[in-house]
């Protein structure tokens, strides 16, 4: 049933049996009905029911709608609690002086907290608990009698958004102070609206709307919803967060029913107009996978309840509503004067002007801390077209590092400079850097392309300047952009990431740890990245663990460790000293002439390797090595350093891990 949608005999009947409804008739005591406004798992709906049926058995009922519920939000856990201990004392006690509360309660938001964020919650109460139908006014719909056609499309996707998991709680809430998060996709759904309305309308329970639907399948499930659209018609609130899911079938050749939206309690100012929306798709539900083409009409109009016997609790104005204001002003002003000096960014050095990057005696503090440093006069400079690699051991300041170069961050001292440009938060040359830390999220059923143009047009930099294909073809993902990004394999989100971060084109790319995750394949497609995106002349910084990679894709190393620099410069500069040699050879060198080798005075040891030989010195020098190869008739073709940029890396650090 979970997956398909329609339950069996068998089901219908567990849950018949499992119902509070199997029960409720046998109810007669004292109830206190407690359900959460952001809830969609149980609705107010399900209240509404449990109220209904112990009431009609003569046992007292009250009914509470609080602001949270299972979706999120606040749960009002103290004075819920509160009003249940009441609630007890009087019905088990039999402590008739025990307050027991008003017949019905909801929660309604009044603004928000200026000291946390939260929303404030005034209580709206009644005399006896209204329903959800209570003094119902039908709102006039344009378009009625115009049926609109609309598709379900293959696989149910792209899906519309009602709500997003972890945030759609916290939104239901401040959904009546006009904040909100939906999307509804064009060809997927029909809406219906009002005009603007004269004068504020408070909506208290389901509204109700009679449609008519015809599906060329013969089934329609379609997601009815309610939107709060301010007066500039794009700007729309969803009350709540909630949906109602129906399935209405034997619509083959039209088919009339009553949609129940879902209950609410939301306040529409005046101005604002109402908009009736059914959809075919919603990323919190399952819809069918076959493609289908519905039609919706709608009959009459929106009939809204308003509960026209529940009253809101007037409030005071607090000291601080008018109090903090004015000392912020204050406050505002003595930083202003005070700080213009240290926030004023430094001029541009034109010397610097084709420089990547330059970092000069950068110093930062751990906080709560006066002599305990993440990053002690770190100094180096960056030119371009480098891929440079940096390496520390956890702990280094490498992450404090770029965190400070993409202005997340202030120094405690010194300075960073981006061609030129001192760094600040918000400094207009952060336009030239791009950056990939941590990973990137991404809408899922979007394809790749898709993404990465919602990202960009979010940044509202003109289209032009995105040069997404570029980026696209820098990152190699092929004919995988048409594709849903939750059908991409971790190397290939890693490689759109890259992309997102390459938008535009920027001068200097910083990534950090960009093969995390990733298998040896991916890891080197992540390497021809790097590479490719540099040929052009850009500047890429790269951190990360894998000291191999490093090696092979880096131009040059900045190595730190406990906040200072330890070394900087190419890579073959850093890993050249060592006391392996590597003795390249016109052909293989056979087994007894490298033991032969091997065995010399003041060598160490000897092993064949692709091109020719590996030699350990142990007391000799290269000199003494090459007058003995050339005595023993080796096909000599060259002679150089061989050291591992890990046995480098541990030197220079003295043992620690990257």
């Amino acid at each position: 049933m979970a997956v398909a949608g329609k339950p069996d005999a068998a089901a219908r009947a567990l849950l018949a049996a499992r119902s509070p409804s199997a029960v409720g008739d046998r109810i007669k005591v004292p109830a206190l009905i407690v359900q959460g406004q952001a809830d969609s798992l149980f609705p107010l709906s399900h209240a509404d029911a449990m109220a209904k049926a112990i009431r009609s058995n003569g046992a007292p009922v009250a009914v509470d709608w609080i602001a949270g519920g299972h979706d999120g939000g606040d749960r009002e856990t103290e004075r819920v609690e509160a009003r249940i201990g009441a609630w007890f004392d009087r019905y088990l006690k039999e402590d008739t002086g025990a307050g027991t509360g008003p017949a019905f309660r909801v929660s309604r938001t009044g603004g928000v907290d200026s000291t946390d964020g939260q929303a404030q919650l005034r209580g709206a109460t009644g005399d006896s608990y209204p329903g959800l139908r209570s003094g119902e006014q039908t709102i006039p719909l344009t378009g009625a009698g115009r049926p609109q056609t609309f598709r379900n499309p293959a696989g149910a996707t792209p899906p519309a958004i009602s709500a997003v998991p972890g945030v759609g709680g916290g939104l239901s809430q401040l959904s009546s102070l006009g904040v909100g998060l939906s999307l509804d996709f064009p060809g997927q759904h029909a809406r219906f609206e009002s005009q603007p309305l004269t004068e504020p309308l408070r909506i208290t329970g389901s509204p109700t709307v009679r449609v008519t639907v015809s599906s060329d399948t013969g089934e329609a499930v379609l997601f009815g919803k309610v939107y709060d659209v301010g007066p500039d018609g794009r700007q729309q609130v969803l009350p709540a967060q909630l949906v109602t899911p129906v399935r209405v079938g034997g619509a083959q050749n039209g088919k009339a029913v009553e949609l129940t939206l879902p209950a609410i309690d939301h306040e529409v100012e005046a101005g604002h107009r109402l908009r009736l929306v059914l959809a075919a798709t919603d990323l919190g539900y399952a819809s069918p996978a076959t493609p289908a083409t519905y039609t919706v009409g709608v009959t009459g109009g929106l009939s809204v309840p308003t509960a026209p016997g529940v009253r809101t609790e007037a409030t005071g104005l607090p000291w601080w509503v008018w109090g903090l204001p004015a000392a912020g002003a204050l406050v505002a002003a003595v930083l202003l004067l005070t700080a213009r000096r240290r926030t004023t960014a430094p001029a541009p050095d034109p010397e610097l002007a084709d420089v990547p990057l330059q970092i000069t005696g950068l110093t930062k503090k751990y906080a709560k801390s006066a002599d305990r440093y993440a990053v002690r006069e770190l100094s180096f400079r960056v030119e371009k077209g480098q891929v440079l690699g940096l390496l520390g051991p956890n702990g280094a300041g490498k992450t404090t590092t770029l965190r400070m170069l993409m202005g997340l961050i202030t120094p405690d001292d010194g300075e960073i400079r981006v061609f030129g440009h001192a760094i600040r938060p918000g400094a207009p040359v952060l336009s030239r850097v791009g950056a990939f830390v941590e990973g990137a999220g991404f809408l899922p059923h979007l394809s790749g392309r898709e993404n990465l143009e919602l990202y960009w047009r979010a940044t509202g930099r003109p289209t032009e300047d995105a040069h997404i294909d570029e980026a696209l073809e820098i990152a190699g993902l092929g004919d995988a952009l048409a594709r849903a990004v939750r059908t991409y394999s971790q190397g290939m989100r890693q490689r759109l990431a890259i992309a997102q971060a390459m938008l535009g084109l920027p001068d200097l790319l910083i990534l950090d740890e960009p093969t995390n995750g990733l298998d040896p394949p991916q890891i080197r497609e992540m390497r021809d990245v790097m590479i490719r995106y540099a040929a052009g002349g850009r500047t890429v910084i790269v951190s990360s663990h894998l000291l191999s990679e490093v090696e092979q894709s880096c131009t040059h190393l900045v190595v730190m460790d406990r906040g200072r620099l330890v070394q900087a410069g190419p890579v073959a500069e850093i890993t050249g000293a060592g006391d392996t040699l590597l003795v390249t050879t016109a052909g293989d060198v056979p087994d007894p002439l490298v033991d032969k080798v091997g065995a010399l005075p003041g060598i160490g040891s000897a092993v064949r390797t692709d091109g020719g030989l590996l030699v350990r010195l142990d007391g000799a020098t290269a000199t003494v090595l090459i007058a003995e190869l050339v005595r023993l008739d080796v096909p000599l073709t060259g002679v150089g350093p061989h050291r591992r940029l890990e046995d480098a890396f541990l030197t220079l650090i003295g043992g620690g891990s990257a």
